[in-house]
């Protein structure tokens, strides 16, 4: 575009050179014909002949500056035209420039928001890895706990195994009233039988004897009411299991109750006893009890 601007600047001074150098040649023609007139007047055939030419040329020049005046113009307009399209592409340029800008700042964001969902994504994976491995030991618990009782039930059922039943409960120390103290040990006789099944338990001797050997589970309550010290002890075979005493300092009902797993063989013999000095005190609500059952055979 530049280039054509050039080129019709060029020929615009051309022109006018052309011009100035056609109009020199006029009046240098001028003077000589004043100053020579004789001359003239001798050779006027021959400045006929060059007046005629120099008519005949001049319009054709004229005529080509016109035409380059308005080749001139129409190149003008066609600057105008370009440069409002060049404008317009520029214009347009900016616009994309500052859609790019946008885009890349889109992309930043989106990069950013994807490094974070990759972290909550690797968050999740461990969290999702530490439920698995919890709930594999959470299976591998209830497995074993299956097994467990799945063995529990074996020992346990009478479905399963030939373990005989064997449950007591028994009270009834006294009707009313305190029992002891005595001077020496004595054997309770708890004679108000509550529960005896497979009759291992004796009201007259107070004593329970084991009909197999096993595992067993037993217990007692005792009761005091009364100032004074209140014992009890837990034998096996002669031998004392547990004895436990309390001193009653306000009078009122105060109680012991203990209890014990003991491995009997068949014809062992388990009993409680006051010791000597030691008191206890029951009625008829039950206040002194003497438990146990079979747990499983051994």
């Amino acid at each position: 575009m530049r280039g054509a601007v050039a080129l019709l600047v060029l020929l615009f001074c051309l022109s006018g050179a052309w011009t100035q150098e056609e109009s020199g040649r006029v009046r240098e023609s001028d003077i000589t014909q004043q100053g020579h007139s004789t001359e003239r007047e001798s050779r006027g055939s021959e400045a006929t002949e060059v007046t005629g030419e120099r008519a005949t040329t001049q319009p054709d020049i004229w005529d080509e500056m016109k035409g380059l005046r308005d080749m001139l113009f129409e190149q003008r307009e066609k600057l105008r035209t370009m440069e409002g399209r060049v404008t317009a592409c520029e214009g347009e340029v900016e616009a994309q420039k500052n859609t790019v800008m946008d885009l890349r700042i889109q992309l930043m964001v989106t990069k950013a928001k994807v490094a974070e969902l990759e972290k909550d994504d690797a968050a999740l994976e461990a969290r999702l890895s530490a439920s698995e491995r919890e709930l594999t030991t959470t299976r591998n618990d209830v497995e074993e706990l299956k097994r467990q009782n799945t063995v529990g039930l074996c020992v346990f059922s009478p479905v399963f195994t030939d373990r005989p039943n064997v449950a007591f409960s028994a009270a009834g120390l006294k009707d009313k009233g305190p029992i002891g103290p005595f001077n020496t040990d004595t054997n309770l006789v708890y004679t108000r039988v509550i529960t005896n099944i497979g009759k291992a338990y004796s009201p007259i001797t107070g004593a329970f004897t084991a009909p197999v050997r096993g595992i067993y589970y037993i217990r007692f309550t005792a009761a005091q009411h009364g100032l004074g010290y209140m014992g009890i002890s837990m034998f096996k075979n002669g031998q004392a299991t547990m004895s436990n005493y309390h001193y009653n300092s306000h009078g009122y009902w105060i109680h012991l109750s203990n209890g014990v797993i003991l491995e009997l063989e068949e014809g062992d013999v388990v009993y409680m006893r006051l010791p000597a000095s030691y008191r206890l005190y029951d009625n008829s609500y039950n206040q002194n009890i003497f438990s146990g059952f079979l747990l499983f055979t051994v």
